[in-house]
């Protein structure tokens, strides 16, 4: 019936509108509350609360995989990176996923080479990406889609320190 289509429109649409305010709040926080670990600890309440596999790799895990260049950018912060990988399966297994990545820099100050102070308030909006994988992957399990999809964020906080890296630095 007509009804019972106009109802199924609005679930759907409460699904996208409910993930677009999953991305939205995280990007709302200030600097000092969304970090790499509030990110992670998000996506694995997130994953509980769907049909998401979530698994977060920490700075040991991310040396092993000699992914450099990322911990680079998170040594001049006290706070711990993560690297989040979602998994959402409703398609066969044998279907290869469709894999979307999200900077999830939380604040990016620069590091040693500071960006100018005028908009560093902003700097918080590094990880609107990771945000928006966030939504994305809740909206396609809420929705049930029958397809595979892995979201990859990668979580750091870029600070000066003693520790940050120099202009120039290999990794």
């Amino acid at each position: 019936t007509q009804q019972t289509a106009v109802e199924k429109s609005i679930a759907r649409a409460e699904k996208i509108v409910n993930a677009v305010h999953i991305a939205r709040d995280l990007i709302s926080h200030p600097g000092n509350t969304v970090m790499p670990t509030y990110l992670a600890e998000h996506a694995k309440i997130m994953a509980r609360k769907n049909k998401i596999t979530c698994k977060v790799l920490g700075k040991k895990e991310m040396e092993k995989l000699g992914m450099g260049s990322l911990l680079g950018v998170a040594q001049g912060s006290d706070e711990p990176p993560a690297l989040i990988v979602l998994e959402y399966n409703g398609a066969a297994k044998k279907n290869a996923p469709t894999v979307i990545v999200g900077k999830g820099i939380t604040f990016d100050t620069g590091g040693i080479s500071l960006k100018p102070g005028a908009a560093m308030d902003e700097m918080k909006y590094d990880m609107c990406g990771g945000a928006s994988v966030f939504g994305t992957i809740s909206a396609v399990a809420e929705l049930g889609l029958p397809i595979n999809v892995v979201g990859v964020v990668p979580a750091v906080e870029n600070m000066p320190s003693s520790t940050a890296t120099n202009p120039g630095d290999i990794f």
